[in-house]
């Protein structure tokens, strides 16, 4: 079985508020890829992990910001919060399907 990549496109959707979908090249943040360069899923999966965690910072700073009452506009927190929560969802479900996929890979008979 060979995984070329996944398609993330979909649950970035929700995540972006307006204007348009970035590319999948953006969103992995390889710049000036030509589509003959290959992008492993362990460089995906960290990348992805790597972006949930620097929202959930941010969602930090923007709350201890509005605790220590240096925010003009709420607004800005409670979108901060948001999009480190639903990050935090999608890598959870991406976790768990990870996890459910090897399980069925160990009960697989050889034979």
């Amino acid at each position: 079985m060979k995984i070329d990549g996944i398609a993330l496109s979909e649950e970035l959707k929700m995540l972006r508020t307006g204007g348009s979908v970035q590319s999948p090249k953006d969103m992995l943040g390889v710049e000036g890829a030509n589509d003959s360069e290959k992008v492993s899923f362990s460089e995906l999966l960290g990348r992805q992990l790597s972006n949930a965690n620097s929202l959930g910072l941010q969602a930090d700073r923007a709350m201890e910001a509005a605790v220590a009452g240096e925010v003009a506009q709420p607004h800005s927190t409670i979108i901060a919060v948001q999009k480190a929560s639903i990050s935090l969802t999608l890598m959870m479900s991406i976790k768990e399907r990870l996890e459910r996929a090897y399980q069925e890979l160990i009960r697989t008979p050889l034979g």
